[in-house]
């Protein structure tokens, strides 16, 4: 490998301004992040939705995240990173504006697949890091876009919680999101430079088509299956129609000149492993999210639950992205001193005790504290370490798409298991006598969390086979991770 000329002071300066203001644009993702998961009771409350019903609210920007990383991140490779977070961003600040003013939870839900597209924001990041930034640096500045979007979640929900104590409607505290987004955009605008490394492909259409079908009609069988019968007509086509899909898409992609995703990248035995990963970290971030909210929600009278209000709701998840924003910045330095295995492992294992802890005692808040640091700890090791160590094992000009993929597992994993969720939540309602309002009772909650913590146990074994070694994809020489993040 050549050897690398320290940079200039000058060179330093801009770097550490390119990552300033692309740690601002992940604050803001942040925002919204955090903010929109602490009103869903109040959402369900408002618009007398049911528990699985509203797990949609979460779940579909995952749905919209998963068809469309892939495309925005090949679409930056080609025509400029910076280029395409512009044009999600305007997406993404649109779907909140309409989420803030509408009064239809069916042009929510519009709104919040638009919002959806904020996941291409991090992997387009990481790509601008990768290409303007070096050495260290480049390792230090992804994790400081990590820790942001922690931070960032952590003002979106106690912001959130604090604007629920002087505006009574879930619309009107989504405009504290809303304008974090629309500050971004001149941000972007005038202040993040374009990436200079192209990938000179053309972007396979029929790929993109048959990823998002099978990934549509999969996961709308799922969410829906509880409601149109796991043996409805219905459900049972379009369970098909994706695994057709889905089939046939893989095969396409192994014959492209110019794949959508590399299939044969991402299936060998460096990557493979670290996207399964990605996969149960989705399951681990996301699965739970509505369960866990509605569950404080609930009002103790039914047995359970705390009764909690938006605010309350807001300074619970303190504690979680507190955790992660600290372990998040040890985690590269962990990374350097004792390799990818070591924070992998340490954050799936905070992960399984955080769930394990919770199924098994749910009855105050402070368990619901002690897990969440739980969470928190495993959540900023897992993600600190993960893309690092993916990126470590790709070329160049396809940083944007490699890790788009694995941007694109996590948000799918999140709606898979979201919906399948939503359906575990949907099969176990109480009987109650107020007509339009479903509250799920305790056994589907238990059997959420403890799903959770098999499935973080599973990403605990694996994490400690994951290999090390550098790869070769082409001519390209592919460095392992602890070169990139201590040259």
């Amino acid at each position: 490998m050549p050897e690398r000329t320290p940079p200039s002071s000058t060179a330093a300066r801009s770097a550490l301004a390119v990552v300033s203001f692309l740690v601002f644009v992940e604050l803001c993702s942040g925002i919204l992040q955090g903010s929109v998961p602490t009103l869903v009771p109040l959402i369900g409350a408002q618009m007398h939705i049911s528990s699985g019903s509203l797990s949609w609210v979460n779940t579909l920007p995952l749905l919209v995240s998963g068809i469309s990383v892939p495309l925005a991140s090949k679409l930056g490779d080609i025509h400029g990173h910076r280029r395409m977070i512009l044009i999600t961003m305007a997406a993404v600040a649109v779907g909140s504006v309409l989420a803030a003013t509408t009064t239809s939870f069916g042009l929510l839900l519009v709104g919040r697949a638009l919002q959806g597209l904020y996941t291409a924001w991090l992997p387009l990041d990481f790509a601008i890091v990768r290409d303007r930034v070096q050495g260290r640096q480049a390792g230090t500045g992804i994790g400081l876009l990590v820790g942001a979007v922690f931070l960032g979640s952590t003002l979106g929900a106690v912001g959130t919680g604090l604007l629920s104590q002087h505006v009574a409607t879930a619309r009107a505290m989504m405009w504290f999101p809303a304008v974090a987004i629309l500050l971004c955009l001149p941000v972007v605008l005038l202040l993040i430079p374009e990436s200079v490394t192209r990938n000179r492909s053309r972007i396979d259409w029929s790929g993109t088509v048959l990823l998002s079908t099978g990934l549509g009609t999969g996961l709308l069988a799922l969410g829906r299956g509880s409601a149109w019968g796991w043996t409805s007509a219905t459900v049972l086509v379009l369970a098909a129609a994706a695994v057709l899909a889905l089939a046939a898409f893989t095969v396409t992609e192994l014959r492209a000149a110019e794949p959508l995703i590399d299939v044969r990248l991402i299936t060998g035995r460096r990557l493979a492993p670290l996207y399964l990963l990605s996969f149960v970290i989705g399951i681990a971030m996301f699965g739970s999210q509505t369960a866990g909210s509605t569950f404080m929600a609930t009002p103790k009278q039914f047995g359970f639950g705390f009764g909690f209000d938006t605010l309350r709701l807001s300074l619970m998840a303190l504690p979680t992205t507190v955790a992660a924003f600290l372990s998040a910045g040890a985690a590269s330095r962990l990374l350097r001193v004792l390799g990818a295995r070591t924070p992998l492992a340490l954050g799936f294992a905070g992960f399984t005790a955080s769930y394990a802890l919770i199924a098994l005692a749910h009855s105050a808040p402070w368990q619901f504290v002690v897990s969440g640091v739980l969470a928190g700890v495993g959540l900023g090791l897992v993600i600190g370490a993960l893309p690092v160590q993916i990126m470590g094992h790709l070329p160049a000009d396809q940083t944007g798409i490699g890790t788009g993929i694995y941007n694109t597992l996590k948000a799918l994993a999140g709606s898979v298991s979201g919906a399948a969720f939503a359906a575990v939540l949907d099969h176990n309602l109480l009987k109650l006598p107020v007509p339009g309002v479903e509250l799920s009772d305790l056994h589907g909650y238990v059997i959420v969390w403890t799903s959770c913590a098999v499935i973080c146990l599973l990403g605990l074994g694996l994490s400690l086979v994951i290999g090390r070694a550098p790869v070769t994809t082409g001519q390209t020489s592919l460095r392992p991770v602890e070169a990139l993040s201590s040259e």
